[in-house]
């Protein structure tokens, strides 16, 4: 590889970007950056989302930031779900992880996450959001996807290398909507998401009542 090549590691929140990106920077020895942190202490963000639990991105103040930020960093391996605020000429590759949406569902719900943002992400996934951004910020040739689910670490950590050495030559699309559609599992994301609207109310109404 060219001495100066980043990988972002990036996909819905709750995919497991972060094991997979510390696990690929420990394994080709490249530093790992934690994108969320760094934006959280510098201060790139305008606000904060309370009913999803999380900050909202000044994606104006990140892209400045990082157009020099990287360009300190020759080998590195970015973890992060925002992808459109690094330069694309300083990004060698991109890898998108995806996971089953109920997956993502659960995952959120067992992190204590808001049932709203939970369902948010799974809903994400199922659309492919990520990758649709991903794709559309960087373009095809540098832009793999990757099923996550249900799988061993070292497994995606070896179809990551192989992508890398250029080995893996096919690229395998990924569809959820087909997949939820033949398994009948589409209407549960549906009912998941009005109970979700149920759930506030209730809560709302407790906060009325105190």
């Amino acid at each position: 590889m060219p001495k100066a090549f980043r990988i972002l590691i990036t996909g819905t929140p709750s995919v497991g970007k972060t094991t997979i990106a510390k696990k690929l920077a420990k394994v080709i020895e490249y530093d790992y950056i934690d994108i969320a942190k760094i934006i959280a202490d510098e201060r790139l963000y305008k606000g904060e989302d309370r009913d999803r639990g999380s900050i909202i991105v000044d994606i104006h103040k990140a892209k400045k930031f990082f157009s020099d930020f990287l360009l300190k960093i020759k080998k590195a391996v970015l973890d992060s779900h925002v992808v459109d605020i690094f330069p694309r000429r300083l990004i060698s590759k991109v890898i998108v992880l995806r996971v089953h949406p109920l997956l993502i569902l659960k995952r959120g719900i067992m992190r204590g996450w808001p049932i709203k943002k939970s369902i948010e992400n799974a809903q994400a996934e199922l659309l492919g959001v990520c990758l649709f951004d991903a794709l559309s910020f960087y373009g095809e040739e540098k832009v793999w996807q990757l099923d996550g689910t249900c799988r061993d670490i070292d497994d995606i950590i070896h179809d990551i290398l192989e992508i890398l050495k250029g080995k893996k030559r096919t690229k395998k699309n990924i569809d959820w909507l087909t997949i939820l559609e033949e398994r009948n599992e589409i209407d549960l994301l549906l009912k998941m998401e009005k109970a979700s609207y149920l759930l506030e109310d209730f809560f709302k109404l407790l906060g009325d009542c105190r």
